[in-house]
């Protein structure tokens, strides 16, 4: 099976064992006790599956990973603790750890949205003062005193030497953070089928319109980095090209 496939199965069992879940949890608070056993015995087999699904299709899915954020470690370790929870709850009809378990489900999801611990998007950094293009195209650059200066690079000089250091180190450590663990440090990972940055032949314009806004299982990362920064990153690509 595919890591395509595999994601895509990831997803959907999840969502199957929250429906479940809910429609179990929202039972056992209203107190229908009666309705509930009896969805509790047509269930059983498949909540055994599903929860043993998530975690085997999500472990395959981390062991892809070349460097885990503190966000997916901890997402990892509350599925870990709520599946359990869940289960047990709705089997005990406790209601505080049913209700401790949708919590739970609750901050992972906002935290998995928003790959934050905190569930809110990371405040783009300040600007430089300086924005680049990638080569072919004019670099636009911005001094202290605001004045625009336009470089022509028709002749494509190697895109490097056109970041300025700042700009250069942010862009990386950018690419490290969000990007390198599924197109891997070098462009060429694949994971999920992400695009081949060595041979991809996009404009930079292209890139950045997908990085903002993403495309197919990529996210995009509009609020979390900003205009500039999705600029540079796009530029930046172009150092991974064969």
């Amino acid at each position: 099976m595919s890591i395509n496939a595999v994601q895509h199965t990831h997803v959907l069992v999840v969502i199957l064992f929250l429906i479940l879940f809910i429609i179990k949890a929202f039972l056992l608070f209203t107190n229908k006790h009666h309705t509930l056993e009896k969805i509790k015995k047509r269930t059983k087999v498949l909540d055994m599956v599903f929860g043993t699904l998530i975690l085997l299709t999500g472990g395959y899915l981390v062991l892809q990973y070349t460097g885990m954020p503190t966000w997916l470690i901890v997402k990892i370790l509350l599925v870990l603790a709520a599946i359990p929870l869940a289960i047990i709850g709705i089997k005990k009809l406790n209601k505080p750890l049913t209700a401790l378990s949708l919590v739970i489900f609750m901050y992972v999801y906002g935290m998995a949205e928003n790959r934050s611990l905190s569930m809110t998007k990371d405040q783009p950094e300040a600007n430089t003062g300086t924005t680049v293009k990638a080569p072919d195209e004019a670099v636009i650059m911005q001094p202290a005193d605001g004045t625009l200066v336009e470089q022509d690079t028709a002749t494509g000089p190697n895109i490097e030497g056109e970041l300025i250091d700042n700009a250069l180190t942010n862009a990386k450590e950018i690419y490290n953070r969000q990007c390198a663990s599924c197109h891997g440090d070098n462009g060429k990972k694949g994971l999920g089928k992400a695009t081949d940055l060595s041979v991809s032949r996009l404009s930079a314009e292209a890139k950045k319109t997908i990085i903002l806004n993403g495309k197919g299982l990529m996210p995009g990362f509009r609020g979390q980095i900003s205009e500039q920064e999705a600029e540079e990153l796009a530029a930046y690509l172009e150092t991974l090209r064969n």
